[in-house]
């Protein structure tokens, strides 16, 4: 949906109103929750990560924060190596289950929620719609948090969940909090300046 030639994308906004204060930081914005994967020495878990990010372009860095008390957190240390896989909303089950059971009481993740692997890319969950594969090259203390820093070695990606952009097609999974998750509408905007 292309926005019409004489509408401008500086139109008033109706007006809002911040009145309210809180110490809740987060849970007020719509995110992707993406599925952390680790495994070392026989072991291997799936955790629920909602805070991610893109980190730089040359070189290819993602980063991923987790607490230091996760099962997977160890793991990443001891292999040097994790994976970031996103699944779309039909599988909200089985991201918002990563986040809720915990491999320190011996629970496998991947069979319970139905999350397998790749043969050739153990970190790689068969029914995502993109993976990376990191090679850790940093971990920097953020608070009660460790921010984990992979260096992307490998993007997999399943073509038919794209467009002939290269946009995403399938719908994605955003987590709106309280165990709600939902997706993006058909309707979509192209921002750019005509001729650009």
């Amino acid at each position: 949906m292309s926005p019409h030639p004489d509408q401008s994308l500086h139109t008033t906004a109706p007006a809002t109103r911040l009145t309210q204060t809180t110490t809740r930081l987060f849970g007020y914005y719509p995110g992707t929750v993406a599925l952390v994967t680790a495994a070392h020495a026989g072991k291997r878990n799936v955790m629920a990560a909602g805070w991610h990010t893109a980190l730089s372009e040359t070189p290819p860095l993602y980063g991923v924060s987790l607490g230091r008390e996760r099962a997977t957190y160890p793991l990443i240390r001891a292999s040097a190596a994790f994976g970031v896989n996103f699944l779309p909303l039909g599988r909200a089950d089985a991201i918002h289950g990563s986040g809720l059971h915990s491999a320190h009481d011996g629970t496998d993740k991947h069979a319970l929620l139905d999350l397998p692997t790749l043969s050739e890319q153990p970190l790689a969950l068969s029914g995502a719609y993109l993976h990376y594969t990191c090679r850790v090259t940093q971990v920097i203390p953020v608070g009660d948090h460790d921010l984990i820093v992979g260096h992307v070695q490998e993007v997999r990606f399943d073509p038919d969940a794209f467009d002939a952009r290269g946009l995403l097609a399938a719908p994605p999974a955003l987590y709106l909090g309280r165990s709600l998750y939902a997706t993006l509408g058909a309707d979509r905007l192209d921002a750019r300046p005509d001729g650009l």
